[in-house]
């Protein structure tokens, strides 16, 4: 199966519907291109480890579609750890309304962002290459954003390090996880005099986690959503 083939198209929308995904076809040709783009430019640039069409589809497709039901119309959303620009540029041509930053450390992601960016011929998105301790000390990212996501990077404790000083106070941090969620939760210590709320340094977090799975493997996932209770405190180092 190809991925420029009715067939693929014919399965990613499938999967979106069982996934409660509502696909614009608009937004299908985008798609195709992007994936076409990354798998092209895979062969000689380690971008992802998922190659196979129909695990595409669902692996980085639907995977990074899922956090939409979450966000909000015209956002500003910071994706930290982007690498192929998962789940950045997929919830970007699903939503076309956002603001959207992909930030990796690695040059050679970023070359290919910038370029998926002028395929695509998307607005209100760019790509930086910054480490992501860089990110609460430079004027255009503290404090900033709207959502802050993020898929498969780092620990829980370790992403909300880095994410607290981005978002603004009425932002939220929506972190992408694997089934073993609750082991990190529980690393994160419980605030001493408040029942649910959890302590990050000097802030102060309610979290929530959405649980699903899959539509075609079944691996279950985790969203978990973080919002800010009380005044933010200090940047943390």
């Amino acid at each position: 199966m190809r991925i420029n083939s009715p067939q693929w198209q014919e399965l990613l929308l499938r999967q979106a519907d069982d996934a409660g995904i509502d696909i614009a076809a608009s937004a299908i040709d985008r798609i195709i291109a992007f994936v076409s783009e990354l798998l092209a430019w895979n062969e000689k640039t380690n971008l992802t480890a998922i190659t196979n069409p129909a695990e595409v589809a669902e692996k980085h497709i639907i995977d990074s579609l899922i956090p939409a039901k979450f966000i909000p119309e015209n956002a500003s959303v910071l994706d930290i750890g982007t690498g192929g620009g998962f789940p950045g540029i997929p919830l970007k041509i699903l939503m076309p309304s956002l603001s959207v930053c992909l930030v990796d450390s690695a040059r050679k992601k970023i070359s290919f962002l910038k370029y998926e960016i002028r395929l695509l011929t998307l607005e209100k998105i760019s790509a930086h290459q910054f480490r992501v301790e860089e990110l609460s000390k430079h004027p255009d990212f503290a404090g900033c954003f709207d959502v802050v996501i993020s898929r498969a990077f780092a620990s829980l404790e370790k992403f909300l390090v880095s994410a607290l000083p981005l978002i603004k106070s009425d932002g939220m941090i929506i972190a992408m996880k694997g089934r073993d969620v609750q082991k990190e939760i529980d690393e994160i210590p419980i605030a001493e005099t408040e029942t649910d709320i959890y302590q990050i340094g000097s802030w102060k977090i309610k979290l929530r986690v959405e649980k699903y799975r899959l539509p075609v493997s079944g691996d279950e996932r985790a969203l978990v959503m973080v919002r800010l209770q009380g005044e933010k405190g200090p940047d943390l180092e």
